[in-house]
């Protein structure tokens, strides 16, 4: 079996990694991701009272009243003062991870169509150089969709993808050996 002379790695590598920003960049430009602040307000953690929380749409969790310890008898501090804390509501962080739920499924699936396309032209080239780019480049797009939706995916899913991924890549092996045995 041929092997990469060691001068043309780094033009293999660079193609690899090229390759797998190139579909990373592009899925954000046709599909930008959404933030936690565009969704949740970070202002909300300034609030200092239900009122304010309450304005900023968060959520007002309220501490027991707090106590002068020092005092011969612990006594109250004053009670018009609320204690506690604001943090974001409940339904915003479900609109963020909604969207971001939508956002992940179609990283992992143009990641996915890419990685193949890049297999079978790496597959179809007869030049060692630029397959062995393209190969790597397809591993690491596959790599960077599968890890924005793994989280998402239930452990069925997870084996499913796993299983086609290990098959396709025997099969890109087997089927380059025999190319590289047919040359020889």
């Amino acid at each position: 079996m041929a092997s990469i002379p060691k001068r043309y790695f780094l033009i293999s590598l660079a193609i690899a990694i090229i390759y797998a920003f190139f579909i990373g960049y592009g899925i954000e430009v046709f599909h930008e991701g959404k933030n936690y602040e565009d969704f949740c307000s970070q202002r909300v953690y300034e609030a200092r009272n239900q009122t304010a929380c309450t304005e900023l749409n968060g959520t007002w969790q309220s501490y027991p009243p707090a106590m002068d310890v020092k005092a011969p008898q612990p006594v109250q501090i004053d009670p018009s003062i609320q204690t506690g804390s604001c943090s974001n509501s409940y339904s915003c962080q479900e609109k963020y991870e909604n969207t971001s739920l939508t956002h992940d499924r179609i990283v992992f699936i143009v990641a996915l169509i890419g990685s193949i396309v890049a297999f079978i032209i790496g597959t179809l080239l007869s030049r060692e150089i630029t397959s062995t780019g393209l190969y790597g480049g397809a591993v690491l797009t596959l790599l960077y969709g599968t890890m924005r939706y793994w989280q998402h995916a239930d452990n069925l899913l997870k084996f499913v993808l796993l299983g086609v991924a290990l098959a396709i890549l025997i099969w890109i092996a087997i089927k380059k050996l025999q190319d590289n045995k047919g040359k020889k």
